[in-house]
């Protein structure tokens, strides 16, 4: 909340001090370099830290009592992501009493104390690496959430990949009937609609059976509309569980990015549950191709038109 407030209306002080601030950064780095030349005055290097946030204030106050200076923040933001921030300050001092950017302050021996509407932020005087050290701290921390949260990521999708992967074994028996099925009408249709078609041929080519040929051309039309529906279903099926296999990679390839990166020591039971889940899912994904290449290798089949007589002198001679 101190930062936020401070650096609003640092934003716009910085503006206004802008033709000064070339003297104003030799002022602060002198402070930065020799802190003890100050030690007694308002003019210093003040430090603030919290587990979340770091924040360096450096003041410097000229003979009539005017403080100028600079504000140098880093902050975990709700992700994790350390976020820094700089403005420029400034205020008056009236003794140990100052007001900086709009807030009232009290200088209290090494002790910087803010206070604002609804809150108040004590800045203990200290040195530029004081400050650096607080910002490590919180980029260790940055650090450690991120692994945190990639960790919970990853758990999630694993578990989320094992549930599918659950859904399509309890969906495989129904996806056997529904291809077995199919491949039952490849094998009932082709055969009817090939007789049609020579019955059609014969017919036309036989006296006064014009109609009756015309009547089994509209049969064998029907028939192959018939399979074509049976191909948009075989289709259907296929489109559905494709994208159902395309998710489980998508997912099995998040959690892969997870294990190619960090510590492996820590990753290491995710990894290896990740590798059993890969491994389900190529088994999975294999037993339903070949279930669809049956379905495929029955209407190639079907398809091709044997006369009559032909398949039983075939079987005859294969025996």
């Amino acid at each position: 909340m101190a930062v936020a407030h401070l650096t609003r209306i640092a934003q716009r002080v910085t503006r206004r001090a802008a033709p000064y601030l070339p003297v104003l950064l030799a002022l602060i780095l002198t402070l930065i370099a020799t802190p003890s030349l100050a030690q007694s005055s308002t003019s210093g290097t003040y430090v603030g830290a919290s587990s979340r946030s770091a924040e360096m204030i450096v003041l410097v106050r000229t003979p009539d009592g005017r403080l100028v200076g600079r504000l140098e923040s880093s902050s975990l933001n709700e992700t994790g992501v350390v976020e820094t921030s700089s403005a420029g300050l400034e205020g008056a001092a009236d003794g140990s009493n100052i007001v900086l950017n709009g807030l009232s302050g009290v200088v209290d021996g090494d002790d910087l104390n803010l206070s604002w509407q609804g809150g108040h932020r004590t800045y203990r005087r200290g040195t530029a690496d004081q400050y650096r050290a607080a910002v490590a701290v919180l980029e260790t921390r940055s650090d450690q959430i991120e692994a945190q949260t990639a960790f919970a990521t990853a758990t999630e999708t694993l578990a989320r990949l094992s549930s599918v992967l659950d859904g399509i074994e309890a969906a495989r028996p129904a996806l056997n009937d529904q291809l077995s099925s199919a491949s039952e009408r490849y094998r009932d249709l082709f055969p009817r609609m090939h007789n049609r078609r020579r019955a059609q041929v014969i017919l036309s080519q036989t006296p006064n059976q014009g109609l009756a040929g015309m009547q089994a051309g509209t049969d064998a039309q029907s028939v192959g509309l018939e399979i074509d529906a049976v191909v948009i279903e075989v289709n259907g099926f296929w489109g559905e569980w494709h994208r159902q296999f395309e998710f489980a990679r998508t997912l099995t390839a998040s959690v892969e990015a997870y294990c190619e990166t960090g510590d492996w020591a820590s990753r290491q039971s995710t990894c290896l549950q990740l590798d059993r889940q890969r491994e389900r899912l190529e088994l999975l994904r294999a037993d339903v191709q070949a279930e669809f290449d049956d379905v495929q290798a029955a209407y190639s089949e079907a398809s091709i038109d044997v006369p009559p007589g032909r398949r039983w002198i075939e079987n005859m001679r294969s025996n």
